[in-house]
């Protein structure tokens, strides 16, 4: 019974830091994060021209490029 403790001692924490290392690996990459992701204008007068900066961030560890954007 002993054994058995002891093994799970040892075995529980070795699993963790293994399922950590697998798990960052599948993080790889670059990771869009913005500071906000919806802009309301409020009311607009029609012919108004208007425009609002979005701020983006890469979070990941590879270059981020943005090829598209869709205006809603």
């Amino acid at each position: 019974m002993r054994k058995c403790w002891f093994i799970g001692i040892i075995c529980i924490p070795l699993l963790t830091i293994c399922g950590h290392s697998s798990l960052a690996q599948e993080l790889q990459g670059p990771k869009m994060a913005l500071e906000e992701q919806v802009f309301d204008f409020k009311e607009v007068r029609e012919g108004a021209v208007i425009s609002h900066s979005f701020k983006v961030f890469n979070h990941g560890d590879e270059t981020l490029r943005i090829v598209r954007v869709r205006p809603g």
